[in-house]
């Protein structure tokens, strides 16, 4: 379980959430700093609290994957994150 600190509170992510969120953060250039600070973070079982550029990068995978595969696909925890990640850019 990965635990990402938000503005909002806590959004907690599944096994399988977070390891397709890994791949998809490695496959992009772009994100790999985030997906670095998810392991560093997962390896010593801590929530993770991303810096503004990891957050532009993150919510721009979670786009591309909702893009990808429609807004219902990504999971309930995904699209918490997806929102909630949004809503600290907006600021």
């Amino acid at each position: 379980m990965l635990k990402i600190r938000t503005k909002r509170g806590m959004v907690s992510l599944g096994d399988q959430q977070t390891e397709e969120l890994r791949r998809r953060l490695r496959d992009d250039p772009a994100a790999r700093s985030a997906e670095a600070t998810i392991a560093v973070s997962q390896n010593a079982t801590t929530s993770v609290t991303l810096t503004p550029p990891e957050t532009a990068a993150v919510l721009g995978v979670l786009n591309a994957w909702v893009t990808e595969l429609g807004p219902g696909a990504t999971g309930a925890g995904l699209a918490e994150l997806r929102d909630a990640l949004a809503g600290e850019l907006e600021r």
